[in-house]
């Protein structure tokens, strides 16, 4: 009997922890939150009510960050600014105060390398931030050359949800290399659910455990997304993290 209230023990404990308050955490720095640009919202009703739902989660800033990827999403800085503009102005006509800026999830290929060397780039933060993402099948050739260039070029790299690259979960010593040059990580907040997998949940645990996630985000892509951002905010290891005081959310809020 003594195994078995233990094991029920344990499991009351995970389950009783109170949800974060994001009031704590402040900024989202990774949705897709601007319309008919990618694979997140696909109106402006859909943005807003994305925005609402963060909004209720308690946070008072977000960060638009659409795909950009040459074969699938071809966004230009021009066309993602618009994008912002039409965004802000339904949230004003709507009496919804909350700062909301842009930047971009750039993905790792010939156009990410195009576009660092004209410097056209939607950086955010005073760190002049590069969020970008890897292929979730195929390791890239090349990594270390161009996070090299990001960094010459005045950039720092974030790497945005590392937990999700299997080649990664299994040889966890290249995560590693990349926090041994410099680079960000970005967790997703749904990855401390099972949202993914099985596989991004021990790479979360990995990661949280040898300090090395500098930012988390909701990646928040359709309202449906919500009910599981706040079962995250019950996570354990979600506590964890927070409670490390390592997040930089905080440092991206503008005045």
């Amino acid at each position: 009997m003594g195994l078995f209230s233990n094991i029920f023990k344990k499991k009351e404990e995970v389950i009783d922890l109170p949800p974060i308050d994001m009031k704590l955490i402040k900024a989202d720095m990774h949705a897709h939150l601007l319309p008919e640009i990618d694979d997140g919202a696909e109106s402006l009703e859909d943005s807003l009510n994305l925005i609402k739902g963060l909004q209720d989660l308690g946070y008072s800033q977000v960060l638009a960050t659409p795909h950009v990827m040459y074969d699938f999403y071809k966004n230009h800085t021009d066309t993602i600014l618009s994008k912002l503009d039409d965004v802000r102005e339904v949230l004003s006509k709507n009496n919804i105060s909350i700062n909301i800026e842009a930047s971009a999830e750039y993905y790792f290929d010939e156009e990410l390398q195009a576009r660092l060397k004209k410097k056209d780039i939607l950086s955010f933060g005073s760190e002049n931030y590069l969020l970008f993402e890897f292929s979730y099948f195929n390791e890239h050739n090349g990594v270390h050359e161009v996070l090299s260039n990001m960094f010459e070029k005045g950039y720092t790299p974030v790497l945005a949800h590392p937990e999700r690259y299997h080649y990664f979960v299994e040889a966890p010593e290249k995560y590693d290399k990349l926090k041994e040059m410099g680079v960000k990580f970005q967790l997703n907040l749904l990855s401390l659910v099972g949202h993914y997998g099985d596989s991004a949940v021990r790479g979360s645990n990995y990661l949280i455990d040898n300090n090395f996630i500098d930012f988390i985000g909701s990646d928040l892509h359709r309202v449906g997304q919500i009910p599981g951002l706040q079962d995250a905010l019950k996570s354990e290891q979600l506590h964890k993290l927070v409670n490390s005081g390592a997040l930089l959310n905080k440092s991206l809020l503008r005045s």
